[in-house]
């Protein structure tokens, strides 16, 4: 199939409650598209328009280049998978995997053919017979992709398909889904809250909050070059460490200033944009595997001194859980460091200067992208 592109798309729900504000995205054929954010950000609204369960309030969805926003739903041979599964109670899988090829008058012995081949992929043959109450929440999982696989869509879109799982099964179901969409060569819209998910099976990842993209890109490009606090804040785990900071200079070296001590911040990294910012507030973002554990470098002025809270053994990493001067930081350690620490331990450490992020402390924008974004508009 070809491309879905959405233009401007708006929704308002009647009492003017607005779900999504020009909402911009082109999702390229055969893409593993995953739209992430916290509830009530609007992801699972665009899914549905998408879909036509929902209607557009204004903008325009082109699927293969035609403009379907008056298509009805079975029309635009889009296949949705929802959160519920949605089965039939009353019918054996068979009959859910099959209902909607007999609804198309479509031959009998085809309709064998797809269903089988379909239960060979998902691994759910041996289920054919049973009701979805003689399922367990995976296989009613895989019986529920099944049904949308048959019908060959150009499309498929997932509504949170794994939220109703424990995590040892979603985990798995994970991997079955990213091993199905290589194998189908289909186009997937996927919707998660779940950051872990967007991550690990994205092509590319939509960030939204509030009804708005924040970001767009791959999970590398969000994860080491995130836009704003917010994307920073809500893709990867712990979350980003945020500490306001007054930036300064000294002999031509940029330094951030947290409290009395001063980090310095690599010129070659921010560009000139630092010199908007002399004597102003920030916020400095790090993350947890960016900062370092020290002992006794009394030279050093990067050093922080903290004092343990917590301390979680994750199996191969330690979450340490760090009380500087009322600022609480999340560091991540090696187990064969973490080990040795203990809470109410004193702590030293610094963070990789090349590492470090700046964020506009007013708009929460990072300070890369905007020097990113004058280096583009100059060279254009």
């Amino acid at each position: 199939m070809g491309v879905i592109v959405l233009k401007n798309i708006n929704k308002v729900y009647p009492g003017g409650v607005v779900a999504v504000t020009d909402f911009n995205l082109e999702i390229e054929d055969k893409e593993f598209m995953v739209l992430v954010g916290p509830s009530g950000c609007g992801k699972s609204t665009v899914l549905r328009m998408i879909a036509g369960l929902e209607e557009i309030t204004s903008g325009e969805l082109y699927i293969e280049n035609e403009l379907v926003n008056e298509i009805v739903p079975k029309d635009r041979d889009i296949a949705m998978v929802f959160q519920n599964y949605a089965l039939y109670p009353h019918m054996t899988v068979y009959k859910n995997l099959s209902f909607a090829l007999s609804l198309r008058k479509i031959p009998k012995d085809i309709i064998d053919e797809k269903v089988r081949e379909t239960a060979k992929i998902l691994e759910i043959e041996e289920l054919l017979n049973r009701k979805p109450k003689a399922l367990s929440g995976g296989q009613r999982q895989r019986v529920a992709l099944g049904r949308a696989m048959v019908r060959d869509p150009q499309a498929f879109l997932l509504d949170e398909p794994l939220s109703n799982l424990d995590a040892k099964l979603r985990a798995s179901t994970r991997t079955e889904i990213t091993k199905l969409h290589n194998r189908l060569e289909t186009t997937f819209i996927y919707v998660t809250h779940d950051q872990v998910e967007a991550m690990t099976m994205a092509d590319r990842i939509v960030v939204m909050k509030d009804g708005y993209i924040h970001q767009v890109g791959t999970p590398q490009e969000l994860y080491k070059a995130p836009h704003n606090m917010f994307v920073a804040g809500f893709i990867g785990t712990p979350q980003m460490n945020f500490i306001n900071t007054i930036l300064n200079k000294d002999d031509s070296a940029y330094y951030v200033e947290i409290d009395n001590t001063k980090i310095y911040i690599p010129e070659d990294k921010f560009g000139t944009i630092l010199d908007e910012y002399m004597r102003k507030e920030l916020v400095l973002g790090i993350r947890s595997e960016d900062i370092v554990m020290v002992n006794d470098y009394s030279d050093r002025m990067d050093i922080l001194n903290g004092v343990v809270d917590v301390s979680e053994h994750m199996g191969s990493e330690v979450f340490v859980y760090i009380d500087y001067n009322n600022k609480k930081i999340i560091a991540k350690f090696s187990t064969d460091i973490g080990t040795t620490i203990k809470v109410n331990d004193n702590i030293q450490i610094v963070f990789k200067s090349q590492k470090i992020h700046l964020f506009d402390k007013d708009s929460e924008i990072s300070l890369l992208d905007m020097e990113n974004n004058k280096e583009k508009v100059k060279n254009n």
